[in-house]
């Protein structure tokens, strides 16, 4: 299989991300949680539905409500397009396959999709990620971990780690059968003696039935009599509650006639009452005639002195009225001058406010001025310190650094060409001191060589004579001496020059040390604080004609404010007398009102004249009339009110007279019916007593009966449990029979699953193809090897030049190339051997610099595999990439910022 290209829409931290993907190695580079991984696990997903979070829902990008996955790839000459919806409560996939440069569709559902690449890859989703996923840190394993831990990592990707839990959780079920095993031979050894049991109560059954039959006959017989004593009773009953009746009803009657002789003697008396009653109010009546004068003549003479009062009263407010009148004309000039004073001093105060905030400025600027002056003052100083180290290093005494600047301007440059011209000079010498030396070394072979051989010239190789011999020595050693002497003069003038130079290069180190940028910067500083105190002094004159003006306000407002105080009381004189003014009213409305008031008195004076000659000598003392006369009235109300019932009274004795005479009648009747009873009360006694005997002999006999049919049920609830027990004790020895049989089948399975069952079985099969593969790997590094072997628990053994050797006497490289045969080559077994592609999950982690260099080499030289998917945060990895892919995360969101 190739993967041709991978389409992501809300992947994890995908939003919109698509990837071509080429053959050769592509390396997809980004650093740590950029979203590398999460491309890795979107094929695994789009193929086979394989995803590591907890929930599917955590696939989707957080916000978002779908997710896809779209994958497009290749196998057997055939090319694929795989797509992947899922929401929060939906899911959809779709396959199709290409013809014709058009793609068709060929299957549909998550289940369907998932079963065809299955069957199209040969491999479902756990083999392809051990086969095709090579996760972190799995190529460092190889080589750093035990024998014991490589043996389980193998055994993972094989899927033997499987076997091994299914072998361990065998054992859990294996358990748990075998307490039920022991659960059954429980129940079945505690319900032994069920049987006997079971058959003594089927006996005891059989008595209970027995005596149940014997109660029911007496039951029978008492019953006959029961009721032939039942219907005697019943005829006494009935002529017993004749008697009791007619006797009850006799009684009633004669209770009844006596309460309405009662009841006529007490209608009698209320007659009698009501009759004094009547001539009381005869004699009351016309005396009640003269209290409704007394009261109209009481209410208008109230009524007259409260309009008197009135009168008084507006009398009063008009007096007021003119008194506040005066007050306001004696003190209106006083008010007028109060508001005209008011108005300016609250014109001079808005006129203060503009002004007010210039005497807090001053104060401000004055002390920003003594700040200013004391920079100026500290930067003088540094000024002069400064200038002061600058002339001693110059061994001048400049006052100013004007002065200085200039000087040393000349001064400077003066001195780097004295330091040029020496340091040539210098040159110079040492050059001609050098040539000397070279010809002294010259001179120098040739009298050692005419010393050592006598008869030959040293540069001719000609014979010479012994003069000739030491004319060339003496001659030689001349120049010698000529050279030694020169030397001599120039190494002291080369001295003088160099003590020389070596105090102009002092003199210049110490002029490097001189900083005109700091004079210049407190300079500067100087003059921007004089310029700040020049505006400084400025802002201040204009705020001192600003606080003359102040000055002048405050004092026209204290003027002002001293008037006002003078006629304050004056002023709120006549305030208190406008606000009485208003409440009291209108001075015409009032006297308009009196002129009412007093028409109305005289009218009322007129009608209480002719109320006093009606009411005559009741006038000496009128309350005390009316109060008697009123009491009079309510005692005619009372009076009045209980004669009314007189009508009711006499149709109630008349009632009571009929109902006398209807009594008297019913009593001889009754009378009559208790005589022609023939009523026995000891014969009825006799025949109830009877009766309730034969009652209680029956009702025992039932409670026997009872107890004996609730003994039956009891027993034969036990027996119909006892034979469920029995049923089930059947049941559970064929249970205990079957569950012994199955825990053999499964210790069997257990066994098979096992290290010495399938799970050896799977390591010696695989093991010679992994080597094989292995070995066919490892030959195309080119190393000098000839063989790769590896024993039952997969420890390596290489064979080379020297002999065999373990994974520890290797180098690095080799290392790095043996753990990646290994592994390509568990690669190619699970794969069937048709692997064309394969993905590698940061395949340097864990490596140090060595190794992970060796294996980037590797991976350089590597063209076993079509296609090689790699993801890493190591840029190192560029140098063996075909295609690269970048991939960067902003603000949560994975994008392909490059390929």
């Amino acid at each position: 299989m190739i993967i041709e290209s991978l389409h992501m829409k809300n992947f994890k931290s995908h939003q919109d991300t698509s990837i071509d993907f080429d053959t050769g190695i592509s390396i997809i580079l980004g650093g740590n949680g950029a979203g590398k991984s999460s491309i890795l696990e979107a094929v695994s997903f789009g193929l086979f539905k394989q995803y590591t979070s907890k929930k599917i829902e955590q696939l989707i990008t957080i916000g978002q409500k779908r997710m896809s996955v779209e994958i497009q790839f290749t196998s057997h000459g055939r090319t694929y397009r795989v797509l992947r919806e899922r929401s929060k409560t939906s899911s959809k996939a779709i396959m199709k396959i290409k013809e014709g440069g058009r793609f068709q569709s060929l299957v549909s559902g998550d289940r369907q999709v998932t079963m065809e690449v299955q069957n199209l890859l040969d491999m479902d989703g756990d083999l392809f990620l051990n086969a095709v996923y090579v996760r972190q840190g799995e190529i460092a394993d190889l080589i750093e971990k035990t024998s014991s831990e490589k043996k389980q990592m193998i055994g993972r990707l094989l899927g033997i780690d499987s076997l091994e839990k299914a072998w361990k959780n065998i054992k859990i079920i294996l358990d748990r059968y075998k307490e039920e095993k022991i659960r059954l031979e429980g129940r079945i050894e505690s319900s032994e003696g069920l049987k006997d049991e079971f058959q003594t109560k089927k006996h005891k059954q059989k008595e209970l039935s027995i005596q149940i039959k014997d109660i029911n006959l007496k039951r029978e017989e008492n019953i006959i009599e029961s009721d032939l004593l039942r219907e005697k009773k019943e005829i006494l009953d009935r002529r017993s509650l004749e008697f009791e009746k007619s006797t009850t009803i006799l009684k009633s009657k004669t209770d009844f006639l006596e309460q309405l002789e009662k009841t006529k003697k007490d209608l009698d008396n209320q007659l009698s009452e009501i009759i004094i009653k009547e001539e009381e109010i005869n004699r009351v009546k016309p005396r009640l005639k003269k209290l409704e004068v007394l009261k109209n003549l009481q209410d208008r003479i109230k009524e007259l002195k409260d309009l008197q009062k009135d009168e008084k009263k507006i009398v009063k407010i008009q007096d007021d009225i003119e008194h506040f009148r005066d007050i306001l004309n004696e003190n209106e000039q006083y008010y007028n001058d109060y508001s005209r004073l008011d108005d300016e001093i609250n014109n001079l105060q808005y006129a203060k406010d503009q002004f007010e905030g210039s005497r807090v400025l001053i104060q401000q600027y004055r002390e920003r001025r003594s700040k200013v002056e004391v920079k100026i003052n500290q930067s003088l100083e540094k000024i002069n310190r400064v200038l002061e180290k600058n002339n001693q290093i110059l061994s001048t005494e400049f006052e100013s650094v004007e002065e200085f600047q200039d000087h040393l301007s000349t001064f400077k440059p003066q001195l780097e060409e004295e330091i040029q011209d020496a340091s040539e000079s210098i040159q110079e010498l040492k050059r001609e001191l050098s040539n000397l030396q070279v010809k002294s070394e010259n001179l120098d072979k040739p009298i050692k060589e005419l010393e050592r051989v006598k008869e030959l010239c040293p540069i001719c190789k000609s014979t010479i004579t012994p003069q000739k011999r030491d004319e060339l020595i003496t001659d030689y050693q001349s120049e010698l001496e000529n050279n030694h002497q020169r030397s001599e003069i120039l190494k002291e003038k080369l001295k003088g020059i160099e003590d020389k130079k070596k105090n102009l290069d002092t003199q210049h180190f110490r002029i490097q040390s001189i900083n005109l940028g700091i004079l210049n910067e407190y300079l500067k500083s100087v003059d921007e604080n004089r310029q700040e105190i020049k505006n400084i002094n400025s802002n201040l004159k204009e705020l001192d004609e600003k606080m003359v003006i102040l000055e002048k306000i405050e004092k026209d407002i204290a003027q002002n404010k001293s008037k006002l105080q003078d006629i304050k009381g004056n002023y709120e004189k006549y305030l208190a007398a406008r606000g009485s003014l208003e409440s009291l009213g209108d001075y015409e409305e009032h006297l308009s009102g009196l002129d009412e008031i007093k028409a109305s008195i005289r009218e009322l004076k007129k009608k209480i004249s002719i109320l006093m000659e009606i009411a005559g000598d009741s006038m000496e003392n009128l309350p005390g009339e009316i109060a008697y006369l009123e009491d009079l009235s309510k005692k005619y109300q009372h009076l009045m009110g209980e004669i009314s019932q007189k009508d009711s009274l006499l149709r109630r004795m008349d009632e009571n007279q009929r109902l006398i005479l209807d009594t008297l009648e019913e009593l001889k009747e009754v009378q009559k019916v208790v005589e022609d009873s023939k009523y026995n009360k000891e014969s009825h006694e006799r025949v109830k007593k009877e009766w309730e005997l034969k009652n209680e002999e029956l009702m025992d006999l039932s409670g026997q009966k009872q107890l004996l049919v609730g003994q039956l049920h009891q027993l034969s609830d036990s027996i119909q449990t006892i034979k469920e027990k029995l049923n089930s004790l059947q049941e559970y020895e064929t249970e205990l029979k079957n569950l012994k049989d199955f825990l053999k089948l499964l210790n069997l399975i257990r066994d098979i699953y096992g290290k010495d069952g399938v799970q050896k079985d799977l390591r010696n099969l695989s093991r010679p193809l992994i080597e094989e593969k292995t070995r066919e790997l490892f030959e195309k590094f080119n190393f000098e090897y000839s063989d790769v072997r590896l024993d039952e628990d997969y420890d390596v053994t290489i064979y080379g030049p020297g002999g065999e050797s373990s994974l520890d006497m290797i180098s690095g490289g080799e290392k790095i190339a043996v753990a990646l045969a290994l592994r390509l080559g568990i690669t190619q077994v699970l794969s069937g051997g048709s692997l064309e592609m394969i993905m590698l999950d940061e395949p340097t982690i864990h490596l140090d610099a060595y190794r992970r260099q060796e294996l980037i080499d590797l991976l350089k030289r590597m063209s076993i595999i079509p296609q090689m998917i790699i993801v890493t945060h190591d840029a190192d990895l560029e140098d063996a990439a075909d295609n690269i892919m970048k991939i960067e995360k902003e603000e949560g969101n994975s994008f392909l910022a490059e390929s």
